[in-house]
């Protein structure tokens, strides 16, 4: 996307008018919660695993299930997919105004953080995540043949950063992750450094991340806890963390008529975000057969991806049930009631939620503290 057309996109477009505006996309039509394309708007929808166009960025392709203006710019929802590369994936830099969170879906990457002299850099498997506060220099390198990020931001809007950088947008006939072939990331020269501030990308060039991992996969000057112990939350919006699959903290809880356990696994609550919004997994048993699933509503918004298994979705306003995959994602609008459940015998996903009325906070009012990353066997 050319400069003209990103500045034209921020300048026609306010949160206020993004909640008004009428289905025009063919394929985002509101008789179907399954889309095309992200909605220029906010309304319950699903996208599929691969199916959005999307921008490439050097060996990267970043697509944009939930936006600025599809979440009424409460946060923005970012799948990357990327092969191997002997590259940092993005120049060292700090936002100023927007907290960034990353979550492994698939394959390796090296994540590095840095903020008051401390400096930690972990390589991440599928399931780990990294939490980067504002201030808070980083950068990443893709490690395995193919690569997927979740990044979640808030506020939204950030997705025009990458429309800015762009070398071409990106569609593939068959759902192709990423294209094949030579890609070098481009650079960054002080003309485009300095056009990145506008977008809260502040560069910090000086930074070298350490690349010497031990045997756990941890560098830095931070702490060595990862793959070998327990992984805290920071205690304040300002820290930078990380958290190992299955590592961190952990509650239990179940179904209104027992139908189903969920094990949630916080990474983001109110304390890491200042109330801002709160982030993190949910593992569910299969739903059990005759049940029928809670169904919640909350003044906020709402985003799932499905991270393993399979799981099922209602949304309300709409007939029948949709199955999600990998990588599937549902946005689902403040006051809108919806329910979700486990089809597979073991599913999870991962929750995004606006504020402080969230999905989290509404099943750890019932939930108790839990030891272990698998539901009561009987």
């Amino acid at each position: 996307m050319r400069t003209s057309v990103l500045l034209s996109a921020i300048l026609a477009v306010t949160a206020s008018e993004a909640a008004t505006f009428t289905a025009r996309e063919a394929g985002n039509s509101t008789n179907s919660l399954i889309v095309s394309e992200t909605p220029d708007y906010v309304r319950p929808y699903i996208v599929r695993a691969y199916t959005l166009p999307g921008v490439r960025l050097g060996p990267q392709v970043y697509r944009f299930p939930v936006t600025g203006p599809s979440s009424g710019y409460a946060f923005t929802l970012i799948s990357t997919a990327a092969p191997a590369s002997t590259e940092l994936g993005v120049l060292p830099h700090l936002h100023q105004t927007h907290y960034e969170n990353f979550y492994c879906l698939r394959g390796r990457y090296a994540l590095w953080t840095s903020k008051d002299g401390k400096t930690d850099g972990r390589i991440l498997t599928p399931g780990d995540y990294g939490a980067v506060p504002h201030n808070t220099t980083h950068t990443f390198q893709m490690l395995d043949p193919f690569v997927e990020q979740v990044g979640v931001i808030q506020p939204g809007g950030f997705e025009d950063l990458f429309y800015f950088l762009a070398q071409e947008n990106y569609t593939s006939s068959t759902y192709a992750p990423y294209p094949q072939g030579n890609y070098t990331t481009p650079g960054g020269d002080a003309e485009t450094i300095s056009k990145l501030q506008a977008l809260d990308v502040y560069a910090e060039l000086t930074f070298s991340p350490p690349m010497a991992f031990d045997a756990n996969g941890v560098s830095g000057n931070g702490t060595g806890v990862w793959h070998n112990g327990e992984n805290s939350l920071a205690a304040d919006s300002a820290t930078p963390f990380f958290v190992a699959k299955g590592y961190g903290p952990k509650c239990l809880t179940s179904t209104t008529n027992n139908g189903s356990y969920f094990i949630i696994e916080p990474f983001i609550t109110s304390v890491q975000s200042d109330g801002n919004f709160t982030e993190g997994t949910i593992t569910m048993s299969q739903l059990s057969s005759g049940a029928q699933a809670d169904t919640y509503s909350f003044t906020g918004h709402t985003a799932l991806e499905v991270v393993d298994g399979l799981v099922g979705v209602s949304v309300g306003g709409y007939d029948g049930n949709v199955t999600l995959a990998i990588g599937d994602v549902v946005f689902v609008p403040a006051g809108t009631k919806f329910s979700f459940w486990g089809e597979a015998a073991y599913s999870k996903v991962l929750y995004v939620g606006q504020g402080t009325d969230t999905l989290d906070a509404a099943l750890l009012r019932s939930a108790t503290v839990w030891d272990s990353v698998i539901w009561p066997a009987s």
